[in-house]
């Protein structure tokens, strides 16, 4: 089953949407239960076959304000090089403060030279996750290229970049 870009995003801001079912109100984000947790179970899977990525560009994937990640995880599925590097880099934080996430080879899934699977925890107290494309270079994206994001802890409150 292919879910296209438009339907991509009306689940992940369906899964946003569960949070709200869990008890938040507008009243009580940025309120003094900021250090309350709660589990959640929102993933966003972005194909991104066939789109392309100008040079020290990004496409951004994934918002979760006015909740705070606390705990995620982002696997991507992209070209690569033969020694299973590539250009494309994934970048949480608070936007317009974004770090690369340090994403690992996954071995046995990838094929350099092809295409080549990374993953990576996020890091707690992000917001947001983009994809760059950290040459000069435009990437056109082959097909099967895609990024899934979990987000699994969050926190109520508004973080500010």
């Amino acid at each position: 089953m292919q879910i296209d870009k438009k339907t991509g995003a009306i689940v992940s801001a369906v899964g946003l949407g569960f949070i709200a079912l869990l008890g938040f109100t507008a009243g009580e984000f940025g309120s003094a239960q900021e250090e309350e947790k709660y589990t959640v179970l929102d993933t966003a899977t972005v194909l991104l076959s066939h789109e392309g990525i100008n040079g020290k560009d990004f496409i951004h994937l994934y918002d979760s304000t006015p909740a705070i990640i606390m705990a995620g995880h982002v696997a991507a599925k992209l070209p690569c090089n033969d020694d299973g590097k590539t250009d494309l880099v994934i970048v949480a934080g608070v936007a317009p403060d974004v770090k690369p996430v340090e994403m690992m080879l996954v071995e046995p899934l990838s094929s350099p030279g092809n295409m080549c699977i990374y993953h990576a925890d996020l890091p707690s107290e992000v917001t947001d996750v983009a994809i760059l494309n950290a040459s000069d270079n435009a990437i056109r994206l082959p097909r099967t290229s895609t990024v899934v994001i979990s987000v699994s802890e969050i926190k109520p409150g508004m973080a500010h970049g």
